[in-house]
Parts: structure tokens; sequence; C-alpha cells
């Protein structure tokens, strides 16, 4: 049985295949069909070759700055974008550390961005220029476009940059003025109060952080209004004219009584401002000075402490005693407070004066005793012993403190006649002659002998070339300006004083002090003795001597306790040489 398509009368005709197409019909219709084929291939291709293309010259877009782009005035533009950075960084970086200069009127301050909260960011400025986009018009302005000048990315640290502006305000604000109240002879008046002008530094800096960056800016500022008003000013003045202002103020002390007269609460009162508020206030200083002077008796004068020796050479000391005086420095509060009491009234504030020497200066309080002294003869020598009087008269009352050191030349000079020191007899060279002062260092022997058996350290001595009998053997010495001296310092803990006269035939010179050291003395006999002999001399000066004593060699040493402990043990040898009679020729 045939089939349609065997027979060409079925319903549906299956396409004719090429290699078996007969006849000039089945040509003509198959070639138009290939064609088409054709041709579709051909236009995809193109379009995927175009869109290709395209998509590349996007990609390439969207790693380049558009062109025309600047930043900060530099030039960006077809930069990629490590190129863009490194080209933009430095005016970051100059941006951030250029001042912007904040004004207010007349006024103007300046905060550094990077110091105040305000950074410039080169990296997210670029990123934020750079993005992908199939837009032919975001892809063409890669390569060509007029100029575009963009503001870098910013970061804000609010509260960094509030706190910047806020600093300006030393510069910016204008401060108010309280009113005040002025007090003049006339009383007091009011003085008006003028407002201020302050940064409000919260709405500058949002201001700032949206416009930077810029070179100046206007702070926003905010009326600053005075803490003491005009009005309070006024009330306040007439409250002290009706009142305290306007009558005398008593004041009672224990030395006696003082009146403040109106006069002077207003000459000495001026109004401060104290936390906000009005206060009078009186200058104490100078108004207890014009009390004072109007009336002694309200001091008190202190008394030094001294000492001095009685007609026994017993010494007799008084205490300092502090004074009294006004206070000035509390005398303005207590006047201030009476003034505005009920009954106008109050107490002078008073203070202790110290006296121009205290006991514990002079250190009476260790006189208690006499500790030590020692005498030696004189000689029948009426100049030599006025000589010794005078220098009695001159050690008498000297004070040595404790760590001090006491010189005997010092404590003389100057030894001449000017000073009350006459011509006397002495050793020049080894031998006897005249001269200022003569027998003084039998007050040097003395002095030794005094500070030696109180305990105290030697520092300079030396005894006679040599040897008088009427001194102790070694233990005795001489001085001579410029080179001899008789020197000791005090080193026990108390003050002591010095005490020297001449009496039944005798110099004496006694420490005064508290004990402290207990002394013992020896000596060794004498050795390497040398007979004295006459020599002649034809010295200028010389006087005719006879023989004296022997030379020889000696050893004093002293032993020092305290509190019958050994603390000191000191040994001295001399030799003297023999006393030779002299005879002038």
């Amino acid at each position: 049985m045939a089939t349609d398509a065997e027979t060409g009368t079925g319903e549906h005709q299956a396409w004719p295949d090429a290699d078996h197409a007969v006849g000039d019909d089945a040509v003509v219709e198959q070639a138009p069909e290939r064609q088409v084929h054709w041709g579709r291939w051909v236009a995809l291709v193109v379009v995927v070759l175009l869109g290709a293309g395209y998509l590349g010259t996007a990609v390439y877009a969207a790693g380049r700055i558009p062109a025309g782009t600047f930043v900060l005035g530099v030039d960006i533009g077809g930069l990629g974008r490590a190129a863009a950075v490194e080209a933009l960084a430095p005016a970051v970086t100059e941006v951030g550390t250029t001042p912007v200069i904040l004004t207010a009127e007349e006024r103007s301050a300046s905060i550094v961005p990077d110091d105040s909260g305000l950074v410039a960011d080169a990296d997210a400025t670029v990123d934020s220029l750079m993005r992908f986009s199939l837009n032919p018009y975001d892809i063409l302005r890669t390569f060509t476009g007029r100029r575009v000048d963009l503001v870098p990315v910013t970061t804000v640290d609010e509260d960094a940059l509030v706190a910047a502006v806020e600093a300006t305000g030393e510069t910016l604000d204008v401060p108010a003025q309280d009113a005040g109240v002025i007090v003049a002879e006339t009383g007091a008046s009011g003085e008006p109060a003028v407002d201020g002008e302050a940064v409000d530094a919260e709405a500058t800096a949002a201001g700032l952080a949206a416009a930077w960056p810029v070179d100046t800016f206007p702070a926003v500022t905010a009326p600053a209004p005075a803490q003491i008003s005009t009005a309070d000013a006024e009330t306040f003045a007439a409250e002290l004219n009706a009142d305290v202002l306007a009558g005398e103020v008593a004041m009672t002390g224990p030395n006696g009584d003082a009146t403040v007269t109106s006069e002077q609460l207003t000459r000495f009162g001026s109004v401060v401002a104290i936390e906000g508020a009005l206060a009078l206030t009186i200058d104490g200083e100078p108004l207890a000075a014009e009390l004072e002077s109007a009336d002694p008796t309200l001091v008190s004068a202190a008394s030094s402490a001294s000492f001095r020796f009685d007609a026994n050479h017993a010494l007799k000391t008084v205490e300092s005693q502090p004074g009294r005086a006004i206070d000035g420095a509390l005398l303005g509060d207590a006047v201030v407070a009476a003034a505005t009491s009920a009954d106008r009234a109050g107490e002078l504030p008073y203070k202790e004066t110290e006296p121009a020497i205290t006991s514990d200066e002079l250190g009476v309080s260790d006189f208690t005793k006499k500790v030590a002294g020692f005498a030696t003869p004189l000689t029948p020598e009426p100049i030599r012993t006025k000589n010794l009087v005078r220098g009695a008269e001159l050690i008498t009352g000297q004070v040595v403190q404790p760590g001090d050191t006491f010189s005997l030349l010092g404590a003389l000079s100057p030894i001449t006649a000017e000073n009350g020191f006459y011509p006397a007899h002495v050793i020049v060279d080894g031998f006897i002659s005249d001269g200022i002062g003569g027998g003084l260092s039998q007050m040097a022997t003395t002095l030794y002998n005094a500070s030696y058996f109180t305990g105290l350290e030697d520092v300079e001595h030396r005894p006679h070339s040599k040897y008088f009998s009427r001194y102790p053997a070694g233990r005795e010495s001489t001085i001579y300006i410029g080179s001899i001296d008789v020197k000791f310092k005090n080193n026990t803990p108390f003050a002591l004083v010095l005490s020297s006269y001449v009496t039944g035939g005798e110099l004496h010179v006694d420490v005064w002090s508290t004990p402290y050291f207990t002394v013992k003395t020896s000596a060794s006999p004498r050795s390497n003795v040398k007979k004295a002999t006459t020599v002649e001399s034809d010295h200028e000066g010389c006087i005719n001597t006879p023989i004296g004593a022997d030379g020889f060699t000696i050893t004093n040493t002293r032993e020092v306790f305290l509190k019958g402990d050994l603390v000191d043990k000191k040994s001295y040898t001399w030799t003297y040489k023999p006393n030779d009679g002299v005879r002038c020729v």
C-alpha cells in the first residue's frame, strides 16, 4: 500500500533532500533559504565581536579616572588607581596641615585639620571615582570630557573637632563684663554690665565639617550675657549707701577699742565679684596701720631676748616676748562682718609679732651656768693692764652658736689707739719692745684655757716662743695680727657666751652655757732643758731684760668625756727656747 509520500497526495509534504531534487523547480526554491541561514551566523558573530569589544572597553574604563577630573587642583583624569592615589597624596597632606582660619567679625583664630579631627582620604577619594558602567557616556568620559573640580572624601572626628573649635574661644570670644559697683567718697554707684559673644563650638564644627576643605570659615557665635546684671549692681550699691556705709563700726580688742568711721569704710572699701555675686571688701592692712597710728596702745611691742653680767660677773638673762598687733590680713573681713551686723560691732583680730632677737636665736635658754673659767695673774705694768681691760670689754657678751667658730683677733680688731688700746711691751723676733695692744697675748692664753676646759674644739693656737712662769707650761698661746690667732669651734649642741673681766690682780675669762663635756688634763715632765744666758743686742727698740726661764720641751694631754665616755683625746707638744737676758749695745 503506498504512503502519502509516495503518492504525493498526503496532507504533509517533506522537504526534498537536496541530493535527490529533480527538476528546475526544486533547485530554485532551495537557494534563498541557504543564504538566510549563513547571514544569521555572520550577524551573530558581528554582534558578539562588537559586544565583546564594548565590554572590554567598559572594563578598561572602569579601571581609570574619568578624563578632566581634578581633585584639590590635581589632574588625575585617565589615571589608574595606584597612580591617582600617588598623584593626589601630596595635595591631601597639604590640605590636612594647612590651617583653617575661623573668623568672628574682626577676630580670627586658626585650627590645623589633622590635629582637629578633619581628615582627607586619598584612597577613598580615588575609589569613589572608579566604577564599572555600560553607559556609553560613562565610558566615553574616561577618554574625553570637560574639566570637573571635585573635593576629596573626608572623615570627621566630631569630638576632636568640637574641642578644637572650643579652644579658639580664647581668641574669638568676647567676654561679658559683669556689672560692678564703685565705692568713692560720695558713696557707692553701679557700673552697667556689657554682654559678650561666644563661639557655638558644636554648630561651628558641624558647618566646618560639611564645608571643608576651605581656607576660612565664619564661626557661629551666640550672645554671652553677663553673670551680674546692671540691675544687680544698682541694687547692691543702694543697699551699701543706705546701710553698710552709712555709719561707724565699733571694734573691740584686748588692747583697747577702735572706731572705724564711715569715711574709712568708703576710703578703704571696694566691691568685688565672688562666684557671680557682689561683695564688699575692706583693705585691712592700711586700715590697721591707720588705727594703730591713731592709738599706739592698740599695739604691744615685742621684746628681744637679752642678757647682762651683774657686778659680780654673774649672768642675768631675759627671755624674748612676742608682741601683739592688729592682724591686717583678717581686719577687712572682721570690719565687713561688723558693718553688716545688727549692732554694727565686732572684735579686732590680733596676731603675735616676733621680736628682733628671739630666745632661740640668741640661745639664752642655754646660758644656765658658768661651765668653765680660767684666770691668769697680771704683771705690774699698768698700761698693759689697760689693754687687758679693753680686751675684756670686747670679749664680754660674745655669743658662739653651736657649730660656729670664734676668733679672738676678730673680736678684738682693730687693735688700734682709736679702738682703745695703748702701747706696751710686746715680743717681736724674740725681743721685747713696745707695740699697740701689748699684753693681749695674756688674753689669748686665758681664753685658750677657758675653751680648753669647756671641751671645745681647738681650731688654732700657738704658744709663746719663750716661757713665762705666769702661764701653764705648754698650755698657753700668743696672738699676732696676720699670722697667729686663737680660734675654737663650739662643738656642743648649746650656745655659749663669753665673759671677761679684770679683778683681784687677775684676768678672767668665763664660759657660760649648759654643761656638756667633762675634761681631764695632764702634763709630762719637762725635758730637753736648755739654760738661759745673757745676750747682747743692737735690735732697734731693744729693752734690757734679765735672764728668764730655761728652754724645755713639754707635752700636755687633754681627755674629753661625754656622759662618762671618752670622746676625744689629744696631746700637744711644744718646745720653748731659753728666755735669755738681753743687754742692749
